[in-house]
């Protein structure tokens, strides 16, 4: 039987078959390691007489989110076989981390992802007084022009006032899409929306340094019942996308790509280069300072990863 992994802990993986649940173990010759099996891989399952299953073989992957794991030296795969990144952020409590959006975004672009922005908690944009409905959300944060600019869809999204569910809902629709973003922006409470009875339990920002806790503590991958999953991931605070070349970076950011033949070598960075179309376009303000300096961050981050031996500590 071929199913999907839904999720997998202490060893024992569920898998979905024909809409069935089932609780695989995994067959000797593929346990490769921590991390060889991630949520949303397509396995061949065999079911014995006594009605125990094992994982008999891995499938070919398509579509992954990875990030780089320092400590462990090695890639850790998030959700694999995916088809979107849904790239969840919050109007506020906490503060949106516009750094770590890119660099989800970034997986997405060498992933060969299409990505969407998700702006939830919108109903926290004004306060009403007391008994009085929310008012609608009516315009974007200055913060997320660049995205819309670049050409990210951003659906905002509220769950106590029920704004954009619908049309978050259609977009998941058929497809298998990646809930990723900080803890805290609301992405258990979308899910709990999403599908009703669903019950993943809910976390709260603290409110003196306005963090999100984490509530989701292993990956899973959530079936619709229509085709359609979600991979529900743990918060990623500090999130190091995995296979990063430091020459393929600035085509991950979109809206630089107009501008990358224009340069007088070509092999800029797009840093301090003389001739640099890119940050030619960064000081006349046709491309966003603040996405450029997170370019350089995510470079300064994949030339060091380039270059292991001048990383210090055991």
């Amino acid at each position: 039987m071929i199913g999907r992994v839904l999720q997998g802990v202490g060893g024992v993986y569920r898998v979905y078959v024909d809409g069935a649940e089932l609780e695989c173990s995994l067959r000797g010759r593929i346990k490769q390691g921590e991390g060889s099996i991630a949520v949303g891989d397509r396995v061949e399952v065999d079911q014995q007489a006594d009605g125990s299953c094992c994982i008999e073989a891995v499938l070919p992957r398509r579509g992954q989110l990875s990030r780089r794991s320092f400590a462990k030296r090695r890639e850790q795969v998030l959700a694999a076989n995916v088809d979107q990144l849904a790239a969840v952020v919050a109007l506020t409590r906490p503060e949106p981390d516009l750094f770590l959006l890119d660099r989800l975004l970034a997986v997405a672009e060498l992933n060969d992802l299409d990505a969407f922005i998700v702006l939830n908690k919108v109903d926290l944009e004004a306060q009403p007084e007391s008994g009085a409905r929310t008012p609608p959300f009516h315009q974007l944060p200055e913060s997320l022009s660049p995205y819309s600019q670049a050409g990210y869809e951003i659906i905002p999204t509220s769950v106590k006032s029920g704004t954009g569910i619908d049309s978050l809902r259609e977009r998941l629709h058929g497809r298998i899409t990646v809930f990723a973003g900080a803890s805290g922006v609301g992405k258990s409470s979308l899910l709990n929306a999403l599908l009703p009875g669903l019950e993943l339990r809910v976390g709260t920002v603290g409110t003196r340094s306005g963090r999100g806790r984490h509530t989701t503590t292993a990956g899973q991958l959530i079936p619709l019942g229509d085709g359609s999953f979600l991979a529900d991931t743990p918060g990623v605070q500090n999130f190091e996308p995995a296979a990063l070349e430091p020459d393929e970076l600035s085509a991950v950011f979109r809206e630089f790509r107009p501008y990358l033949d224009r340069c007088r070598f070509a092999d800029c960075r797009h840093r301090d280069e003389p001739g640099c179309a890119v940050r030619e376009a960064v000081l006349e303000g046709r491309l966003s300072e603040r996405r450029h300096e997170s370019y350089l961050a995510l470079l300064e981050s994949a030339e060091k990863a380039a270059r292991p031996w001048e990383r210090q500590g055991p």
